[in-house]
């Protein structure tokens, strides 16, 4: 059985303090200290024997850092996604739209949790280019054909997503701000993607107010000047695990 390391709130733990609570352990280094501190998005480390998190457990209370130890299993896995390139955000209900254009109705009741940010995620470019190659024939003379080459680049970028998971975790909607329709906004869009999503996310927390909130969303509904960011979707994603499994404790069953 697998035990994790969770945070009791969403802070990030001190340096220096991590660094002293790993020395009384012999399954971590010091720069996992460093890993463990730039990754602390709820859930701190995975893959624990019972007798490893119990030891980093005790470690980590000495210095003051305050976690909780539970079976990786009691975890909330994130619920199956929709991915939607439209949402209208009305007093009524939230109009959910299909690849088809057809929409459906949501009330607003239903929503559990907003998460939203700027997530650095892989991307991957393909560039063509074409290139003359000099080629012989069966009687040895040259001719030149002109080949296309395809190069595939990976990139690491920040964008803006979105996600809405609905009571009881059934279900989770996601949103890629670039690939999204801001139209519902009307004379309100700006044509600015992040201001736009910075108004849609708005929307969603105004209209579902019971609904818990990340970090992310929790800047935005407070238009800071900053729009949150994760170092990658992992640590979005762990958040909002973290999130849910909080959820879980304060409404038990």
């Amino acid at each position: 059985m697998s035990y994790a390391i969770v945070q009791k709130e969403l802070v990030v733990p001190p340096l220096e303090n991590l660094q002293r609570a790993i020395r009384q352990v012999t399954f971590l280094t010091q720069y996992d200290a460093h890993t463990i501190a730039n990754d602390a998005y709820g859930i701190l480390v995975k893959n624990l024997s019972l007798e490893n998190a119990t030891t980093l457990q005790s470690a980590l209370k000495v210095e003051g850092v305050e976690v909780e130890m539970v079976e990786e299993r009691t975890l909330p896995a994130l619920p199956a996604t929709k991915f939607v390139r439209r949402l209208d955000c009305l007093p009524e209900a939230l109009m959910i739209y299909d690849p088809l254009g057809r929409s459906f109705p949501l009330e607003w009741r239903h929503i559990l949790l907003l998460a939203a940010g700027s997530v650095r995620l892989n991307d991957f470019t393909r560039k063509q280019t074409s290139v003359p190659v000099t080629r012989y024939d069966a009687q040895g003379y040259p001719h030149v054909e002109v080949v296309t080459e395809t190069r595939t680049k990976e990139e690491l970028n920040f964008h803006l997503l979105l996600e809405i998971i609905l009571h009881k975790a059934v279900q989770r909607y996601s949103v890629a701000a670039d690939k999204f329709s801001f139209v519902y906004l009307g004379e309100r869009m700006t044509g600015s993607v992040p201001q736009d999503f910075r108004l849609l996310v708005q929307d969603l927390a105004r209209f579902a107010p019971q609904a818990a909130i990340n970090r992310g969303a929790y800047y935005l509904r407070e238009n800071a000047d900053e729009i949150f960011s994760y170092p990658s979707k992992n640590a979005f994603a762990e958040e909002i695990t973290w999130l849910l499994w909080r959820l879980a404790q304060s409404n038990p069953p």
